[in-house]
């Protein structure tokens, strides 16, 4: 009798232990409930801090709920990215590794699941392309896409879902031609600009911030991909007015409204945006704010533009725009007439910062070539880099071209004489001037017959001359200068695209 019952509690013991992980897995969900929406809408806030304590009290309260983890990888990711916290991303990565083994015990049926798998690879992504990480990042990337697509497939329409499909569509819309061969090769990518946007405009259409809980993100994804990929910054300030009013409820919606002023060359409205004290207390500070105020402020002029630059500098835990900050600052004590600080600034452009960004690498180039600018092209650029395009032209004068002897200066005067009278939509003197930089510089190392003939395309485009712009086009994919040849080439096939 006791070999027996010793058996039937062996042969029941093997049951659970085989049978365990389904009995262990049926008992996980992943579902939204009144403190996980509290929580998100914290992290939209930036209070991180608040909004973690929430959800680890509410993980050991409730482990069967798993929005906790996926909420978790969210208000980290945030946190670090918005510091640019580089020494924390290790053990971000492995944890957030772990926090997507656990959810993915979620059955499929429930499409939550998957969507916050795919949305924690993206955590990786953008952190991986932080450190400069460009293969496992492409590798996060696919996962994620494929992971999208396979959710889509299963639930057509779940939003939450589409919102990151659509959004990644974007991306690789947005790939110069001559690199999407490249990501092709190593991902799964695909879509365009147009397609994307279309879809994040279906979701705005068909939802609002009461059913969907990621409506007020979707604005931000979409305002961002109108403005700043499809070149229409306008409407992207209309969408964003239309859901959150003239005054940012936050610092993230806060960074969106004034990068979007910046594109529509509204550098007064950015500067007013950026001086509200947006944000609740405990709210995670944006060095990145007092960077982009700073620049406004140099284009307009202000005296008090360094002490924005220099809390920037002050604040940031990260590496990128560093040199291009000092940069900025030298070309301040430039205008200012102060000589021997230029110099000192761009003495620390040399030593200080890494050259990942454009900006950066365009900055270093400056300071390894002691090309210094001349003061009043200067300030005509920034003047019109910030929509001061009546400034911009009152200081290039013919008086001022008379006393340009550097063949650079004078090649960049015909230049930024025709930017500014593009700009003011006087296009036969625009492209008078235009002619003479193409005639002058397109053997020049310089970029400005480049962007010239590029511009020369998108005048004749605007005037309804499509051979014309077509020609200045492919005059614009024939001249090679050092810097800035890969965003004026993609332009200009972007440009022949569109004319055939």
């Amino acid at each position: 009798m006791e070999n027996i019952q010793a058996q039937i509690k062996r042969i029941v013991c093997a049951w659970i232990f085989i049978l365990s992980p389904f009995i262990s897995a049926a008992q996980y969900d992943i579902f939204w409930t009144v403190e996980a929406r509290t929580a998100y809408a914290m992290i939209q806030d930036l209070r991180i801090d608040e909004s973690l304590t929430i959800i680890r009290l509410q993980g050991i309260t409730y482990p069967e709920n798993l929005i906790w983890p996926y909420l978790e990888d969210y208000a980290l990711f945030l946190q670090i990215f918005v510091r640019e916290d580089l020494a924390l991303i290790p053990s971000f990565l492995e944890t957030s590794t772990s926090r997507i083994e656990r959810i993915s015990v979620v059955p499929e049926s429930n499409p939550f699941t998957l969507m916050a798998q795919a949305q924690m690879h993206l955590h990786q992504c953008a952190l991986r392309m932080q450190q400069a990480q460009f293969a496992s990042a492409a590798s996060d990337i696919n996962k994620a896409f494929k992971i999208l697509k396979r959710n889509q497939k299963l639930h057509p329409d779940d939003q939450s879902n589409l919102r990151l499909y659509a959004t990644l569509k974007v991306a690789f819309g947005a790939i110069p031609d001559q690199y999407r061969w490249l990501v092709s090769m190593v991902t799964s990518l695909s879509g365009s600009i147009d397609e994307g946007i279309g879809e994040l405009n279906l979701i705005l259409n068909e939802s609002n911030p009461v059913n969907n809980v990621f409506y007020m993100e979707t604005v931000l994804i979409t305002a961002l991909a109108q403005g700043r990929l499809n070149n229409k910054p306008g409407e992207a300030l209309e969408l964003l007015n239309k859901n959150f009013g003239k005054v940012p409820p936050n610092r993230l919606v806060q960074y969106v409204m004034a990068n979007l002023y910046i594109a529509n060359g509204e550098n007064d409205n950015a500067i007013r945006i950026l001086l509200l004290d947006t944000g609740m207390p405990g709210a995670e500070r944006i060095p990145f704010l007092d960077f982009m105020l700073g620049k406004c402020k140099l284009y307009r002029g202000d005296e008090d533009a360094d002490i924005y630059i220099q809390n920037f500098m002050l604040f940031t835990k990260g590496h990128h725009y560093i040199k291009e900050a000092y940069q900025k600052l030298a070309w301040n004590s430039l205008i200012k007439g102060d000589r021997d600080s230029y110099f000192e600034y761009m003495q620390q452009v040399l030593i200080k910062g890494e050259k990942e960004t454009e900006e950066d690498q365009q900055a270093m180039r400056e300071a390894e070539t002691m090309e210094i600018p001349h003061p009043l092209l200067l300030k005509s650029r920034l003047h019109f880099d910030g929509g001061y395009y009546d400034k911009a032209g009152q200081i290039l004068n013919e008086d001022l071209y008379n006393t340009l002897t550097h063949r650079k200066e004078r090649l960049e005067y015909l230049y930024r004489k025709g930017r500014v009278l593009h700009a003011l939509k006087s296009y036969p003197e625009a492209l008078h001037y235009y002619h003479l930089t193409i005639k002058s510089g397109e053997y020049e190392p310089y970029y400005f017959a480049c962007s010239a003939a590029l511009n020369c395309g998108i005048i004749h485009e605007t005037l309804g001359s499509e051979p014309a712009a077509a020609r200045y086009y492919t005059i614009c994919l024939q001249i090679n200068p050092a810097i800035y040849a890969t965003g004026l080439h993609q332009k200009a096939r972007t440009g022949l695209s569109r004319m055939e």
